[in-house]
């Protein structure tokens, strides 16, 4: 348990998360501002950034929701709030958008991404 009364979520590395994002198990969420999503994305990404978070825009699915952002930071808050909101299977990318990008892995760029 942790301060908030939660589990604390998993991580997964960027290795992981392209498999499973290549077999459509997980439901993908970038937690980060609308600037940095449009300036670069994961492919598949939706927007809901931790300033204005609300877990009831997040699609409750069977599949593991895997939220990331910058480092870590912003998505472990999320994490939290979604676990608390009762989502059962959370998970966040660990060391963010650098460590998907730094394996080379597609992104969406550009403002209109």
């Amino acid at each position: 348990m942790n301060l908030f009364g939660t589990h604390p979520s998993q991580t997964l590395d960027a290795q992981t998360l392209k498999q499973q994002l290549d077999q459509d198990t997980v439901i993908l969420v970038d937690v980060r501002e609308p600037l940095e999503y449009h300036k670069e994305h994961i492919p598949g990404a939706i927007l809901v950034p931790l300033s204005r978070f609300n877990a009831q825009l997040i699609p409750q699915t069977a599949k593991r929701v895997v939220l990331y952002c910058r480092s870590g930071h912003r998505s472990a808050i999320a994490a939290r709030k979604l676990l608390k909101a009762g989502f059962l299977d959370v998970t966040q990318l660990e060391h963010g958008i650098g460590a998907w990008r730094q394996f080379g892995y597609p992104l969406e760029v550009g403002k209109g991404a």
